[in-house]
């Protein structure tokens, strides 16, 4: 028979066990430029923040003081690098959010094993965007989308039957594009030019390796520098979109953001998770728009459930700039 001081006990365990797991977790995160496993923890920061936030109140509430205060120490790197994204959350959104027009962009990591393409057509249809990015193009989704050749005659890409296709349809004309192999890594990814307000806009389209090993994760990160060079030798304003693998709380991110001096568009609008589609609520934001400074980014939004394990990343840009940098 279960008594009531048994039920106490459990849950006393059950704390503390919650409370060993965050803060081991918390720990291994803070090393995560040293080694591609730490940096995988990195990845649940909001969670362990979440939890230690509810940890604290069951602490104080039960009057242990000293779990309590170093509940509140380790949630403080926590806190320092998912804050940032809990203001606008909080806050309801960017206050430029009300902008009426804009270049709408859309990515989506469509899932190359992923068959419902009649249901990602009917979307873009009805989003409508001027230009849509697509991860994990495959010869069945090229022809899938065919249909939209007309809508969007301005297209780039390379289908394959692998995850690492990628297509680019626009109804804006490009003045330079070309198909890109970010640091040799046998993948495709885009950059092209439009023309945008009163300067040119340059947009990178990219899909990067997911950091699930040694070699992966290495791949990744010369993705990522061989992006950020290219990124830098830009003489116009930028913008970079797509499936990049890793999150904004991850010391490889932020390293990216320093090299190119791009601005992180959820600043201004919050998390907006995209993977994976689950039921679990254990959802991390990979898919990202980058952007100058001088370009205002006036939406960021997590568009609905297409089949995929993603969900497609809707941006709205400004089209108007402040001159190239």
């Amino acid at each position: 028979m279960v008594t009531s001081a048994d039920e106490r006990r459990f849950f006393h365990v059950l704390i503390r066990a919650v409370f060993a797991v965050t803060a081991v977790a918390t720990l291994i995160a803070m090393f995560g430029s040293l080694a591609w496993q730490a940096e995988l923890f990195t990845h649940f920061r909001p969670y362990y923040l979440l939890i230690q936030a509810s940890l604290m109140l069951v602490f104080m509430h039960s009057g242990r003081r000293a779990l309590c205060v170093a509940t509140l120490l380790l949630a403080v790197p926590n806190a320092w690098i998912v804050g940032p994204y809990l203001v606008p959350t909080i806050g309801g959104g960017s206050a430029a959010e009300a902008a009426a027009h804009g270049i709408d962009i859309v990515a989506l990591n469509v899932n190359y094993r992923n068959r419902d393409v009649a249901r990602v057509a009917a979307y873009l249809r009805e989003r409508d965007p001027d230009i849509a990015v697509i991860a994990e193009f495959t010869p069945a989704w090229r022809d899938g989308l065919a249909t939209l050749r007309d809508a969007y005659p301005y297209h780039i890409g390379v289908a394959r039957t692998d995850q690492w296709g990628l297509g680019v349809y626009s109804r804006l004309p490009f003045a330079d594009a070309e198909l890109i192999d970010l640091a040799a890594t046998d993948t495709v990814h885009a950059r092209f030019v439009i023309s945008a307000g009163t300067s040119p806009l340059e947009v990178f389209a990219v899909h990067l390796f997911s950091p699930t090993s040694a070699r992966r994760a290495h791949g990744r990160n010369r993705q990522l520098d061989d992006l950020a060079r290219r990124v830098g030798n830009s003489t116009h304003a930028r913008l970079v979109i797509g499936d990049m693998n890793l999150t904004p709380f991850s010391p490889v991110f932020r390293r990216f953001i320093r090299a190119t001096g791009l601005r992180d568009a959820r600043r201004a609008d919050g998390f907006h998770f995209t993977w994976p589609v689950s039921v679990w609520p254990v959802w991390i934001p990979i898919d990202h728009a980058f952007a100058d400074a001088a370009r205002l980014m006036t939406r960021v939004r997590t568009g609905p459930e297409l089949g995929s394990d993603h969900y497609p990343l809707e941006v709205r840009v400004s089209p108007v700039l402040h001159g190239a940098r």
